[in-house]
């Protein structure tokens, strides 16, 4: 997986314009009248818009280049918040009842709880071991011991302060490069996020 240019590469306007996605099936065909309402993602997705209001010309190309080698929309990378915040029950992975290594959705992770089904592990060895950027990107990553290994179906969740990860891909798949450093600079480039994994 890609990770996107870091902020000592081509700095970042902070903060980020970040719009939390959830999907909701709503459904008016009831024998009430009364609409109903049904949970489609247990866990949202971020949508965030990087903008450089002073990036120059050789920022922009990095971040062009990044563009065409992910051909637009095509390939998903991920991009770390770059200031850290608080962050609640974020989602890791999914148990297949055999995978002990997950990646998690941050870096340099502080104040963590690591979650299954929503039930509190214990670390240092006794359900998983914490390795700070040990991941894919420098993310930070977990292993399971055999005995805790999460089981096929049950939900990983982490909570942590620290750098968030977004795991996303450009929303636009048609921009020349004179479009995308004039969005750079003014509106910005959109990302559409996914699920972390």
């Amino acid at each position: 997986m890609a990770e996107f240019p870091n902020i000592a590469t081509v700095p970042r306007e902070e903060p980020e314009a970040e719009e939390i996605e959830f999907r909701t099936l709503k459904s008016r065909f009831e024998d009430l009248g009364h609409p109903s309402r049904k949970q489609k993602w247990l866990f949202p997705r971020r949508n965030i818009t990087i903008s450089h209001p002073t990036v120059t010309k050789a920022q922009g190309l990095i971040l062009w280049a990044f563009y065409l080698a992910r051909k637009g929309a095509f390939e998903a990378f991920n991009l770390f918040y770059p200031n850290t915040n608080t962050y609640l029950l974020e989602y890791v992975g999914t148990g297949d009842g055999a995978t002990t290594v997950f990646n998690l959705p941050s870096k340099s992770a502080s104040s963590y709880t690591l979650y299954v089904d929503g039930v509190a592990k214990a670390g240092g060895g006794t359900d998983y071991t914490f390795s700070s950027g040990g991941g894919a990107d420098g993310a930070d990553k977990v292993t399971f011991t055999a005995g805790a290994k999460p089981a096929n179906g049950a939900r990983v969740t982490w909570s942590f302060t620290g750098y968030l990860k977004i795991h996303g891909r450009f929303a636009e798949d048609k921009l020349s490069w004179e479009q995308f450093y004039n969005r750079l600079a003014t509106v910005g480039i959109k990302i559409a996020g996914e699920l972390n994994e």
